[in-house]
C-alpha cells in the first residue's frame, strides 16, 4: 500500500519528509519483526522504550519510523507524533482496510463478567447460525482456530490483522480499561458496546474510580453511527454511563432488576426470569447466581435486538461449554468438593460466596485465596471481610508476587491473621499444600473455594508442581499422585 493511501484518514502523518509513493509492506512496533518496506512505530512502553531500537529498525530495512520523541539521526524518514500508541492503531486499521466496518462487532467491558458475557454471546450467536470470532481473557478464536490469549484485549496490530483474516460474520471482544487507555481499540468500530459493572479494582493503574469509569466509557465513543450501548444499570456507574450516553444522543438499551428495557429476576440460584420488551423468558442458568443471570441478560438483549426468537433459551444454553475458571466444580474425595473461580474483587466475592452457600448449604465452606503483589492494596481488607462473612475457614495462600518477596507477602498475611477476631484466618502459602492438608483433615462434607486465579497459570512454582488452580484440584482426583 502506498504511503498516501495508508495515511488518507490520519492527518497527523501528513508530512513532507515522507514520499507519497513509498510502498508500505507492513507495520510493527517490534524492531525484531521489521522487514524491508515496513513502518516501525516506536512505543514508549512500561519496561522498554521502542525509541532505543530505531537504529536496529533502520538496519533491518524500515522505510519509515514513527515516534513521539525528537531524534537526531535522519537516515530514514522519521515522523514525530504526539502519541504513537494511538497512531499505531490508526495505521493498523488503515493498512488492513478497516475490517471492523464489514463485520458485526460486539465489545464487552466492565470489571467483572466480561468473559462470561462474551462467551454467552459467542455460544448464542453460534446457535443462531453465525460464525463468530472471539477475543478475550481465556482464549482467542478466529475461523474456528483457537489460540492462547496473552492479554484480555489484544493489541491494535493483532486485532486488526486477525479481523482482516477472519471469515467469521461476528467478532466478540472483551475490552479492558487498560486496553482502552493504551489505544488498543484505536481504529475499531462497534455495533454493540456492553457494560457489565464497575467495581473496586485496578486502582494501582487508575488513580480513582472516576478515572477508571472514564477509561471504560471510551469503548462507547467507538460505536458506529448505528451502534447501540447495552448497559447493566444495577450500580450507580451503570446509571451514570446511561445518562452520559443519552446526553450524547447515543442509542442506549438498559438492563437491570427494575423498569429497564430488559429486566431480570433470580428465582433461585439456578433459575431466573428475563423480560425483554414484552416477552418473558424462563431460564435454567448454565452458571448459578444473580450475577450470571445479569451477564446472560446482557447477551440475550443483543440477540433480541438482532430479532432472534429466544423462546427456547434454556435449551439453547444446555450444551454451553465450560467457561475456564468460572465456577468449575471438582470432586476431591468422598467428603470434599472444590470450586475454582476467577473472583478477585470484594464485589465478585460478594456475588460468588452467597451463591455457593445456597447451593452447598450442608457443607463446611473453606475459602482459599491470596493477594497479588504490587497491585491495588486498598481492596484487600474488603475482600477479607466479605470472605469472613460467608466462610467457615479462610486460608491465605500465595497469588502472583509480581516482584514482592515471599517473606514480605507472608508478613502481610500474618498481620491480617493476627487482627482477625473471628479466628477464621490461617496462612498456608503453597496453594496445593493447603488443599492437600484440607482434604486429608476433612471429617465432614467440605467445600474448598479456590478463587482469584481461575483459568490463569501460577507465576511461581508451588510445592506439588501444579501450574494452575484447576491442576491443583486435578491432583486430588488421583490420590496416588500425592503419595
Amino acid at each position: 500500500m502506498e504511503w498516501r493511501r495508508l495515511i488518507r484518514n490520519i492527518p497527523e502523518l501528513y508530512v513532507e519528509t515522507v514520499s507519497d509513493t513509498i510502498e508500505i509492506k507492513g507495520i510493527t512496533d517490534k524492531s525484531s519483526e521489521v522487514q524491508e518496506g515496513y513502518i516501525f512505530v516506536a512505543i514508549q512502553g512500561f519496561k522498554t522504550d521502542g525509541h532505543k531500537f530505531i537504529s536496529e529498525a533502520a538496519e533491518r530495512g524500515a522505510s519509515v519510523v514513527v515516534g513521539q520523541r525528537p531524534i537526531e539521526q535522519e537516515t530514514i524518514p522519521y515522523v514525530h507524533v504526539n502519541n504513537t500508541r494511538k497512531i499505531l492503531g490508526q495505521l493498523a486499521a488503515s493498512f488492513y482496510e478497516y475490517p471492523s466496518e464489514d463485520k458485526l462487532v460486539i465489545g464487552v467491558t466492565g470489571t467483572n463478567g466480561k468473559t462470561t458475557t462474551g462467551l454467552f454471546l459467542r455460544h448464542l450467536l453460534r446457535k443462531e447460525g453465525y460464525s463468530v470470532s472471539f477475543f478475550g481473557t481465556v482464549f482467542n478464536e478466529v475461523n474456528n482456530e483457537r489460540s492462547k490469549s496473552d492479554l484480555t484485549t489484544p493489541n491494535s496490530l493483532m486485532i486488526q490483522k486477525a479481523l482482516a483474516e477472519s471469515e467469521d460474520q461476528v467478532a466478540v471482544i472483551e475490552v479492558s480499561s487498560q486496553g482502552l487507555e493504551q489505544f488498543r481499540m484505536e481504529g475499531m468500530t462497534f455495533d454493540y458496546a456492553l457494560f457489565t459493572n464497575l467495581q473496586h479494582d485496578h486502582l494501582d493503574y487508575h488513580n480513582s474510580m472516576d478515572e477508571y469509569f472514564l477509561a471504560k466509557k471510551k469503548l462507547f465513543d467507538l460505536l458506529k453511527s448505528s451502534g447501540k450501548a447495552v448497559i447493566n444499570e444495577e450500580s450507580k456507574w451503570g446509571k451514570k454511563l446511561t445518562n452520559l450516553l443519552v446526553d450524547e444522543e447515543k442509542t442506549v438499551i438498559t438492563v437491570g432488576e427494575d423498569d429497564q428495557f430488559t429486566r431480570y429476576r433470580l428465582e433461585n440460584s439456578s433459575r431466573g426470569i428475563c423480560v425483554i420488551g414484552d416477552r418473558t423468558y424462563e431460564i435454567s442458568l448454565p452458571l448459578p447466581g444473580k450475577y450470571n443471570l445479569a451477564n446472560l441478560s446482557l447477551a440475550l438483549t443483543v440477540l433480541s435486538d438482532l430479532q432472534h426468537d429466544l423462546t427456547n433459551v434454556s435449551e439453547l444454553m444446555k450444551d454451553m461449554d465450560v467457561i475456564p475458571g468460572r465456577f468449575e466444580v471438582y470432586e476431591l474425595s468422598d467428603r470434599v468438593s472444590g470450586i475454582v473461580d476467577y473472583a478477585h474483587t470484594a464485589e465478585a466475592l460478594q456475588a460468588l460466596l452467597p451463591t455457593i452457600r445456597e447451593l452447598y448449604s450442608d457443607y463446611r465452606l473453606v475459602h482459599l485465596f491470596g493477594f497479588r503483589g504490587n497491585r491495588d492494596i486498598s481492596k484487600r481488607e474488603k475482600m477479607l471481610e466479605v470472605s469472613k462473612q460467608y466462610s467457615d475457614e479462610i486460608v491465605l495462600t500465595l497469588d502472583d508476587l509480581n516482584g514482592v518477596s515471599v517473606e514480605e507477602m507472608e508478613k502481610e498475611y500474618n498481620r491480617f491473621r493476627e487482627r482477625d477476631m473471628t479466628d477464621k484466618v490461617s496462612v498456608i502459602l503453597d496453594r496445593t499444600l493447603a488443599v492437600s492438608q484440607l482434604v486429608e483433615e476433612a471429617t465432614e462434607p467440605t467445600l474448598i473455594v479456590l478463587s482469584g486465579k481461575g483459568h490463569e497459570d501460577y507465576q511461581q512454582d508451588f510445592q506439588l508442581s501444579a501450574k494452575s488452580d484447576k491442576e491443583t484440584f486435578l491432583l486430588f482426583t488421583d490420590h496416588k499422585r500425592l503419595s
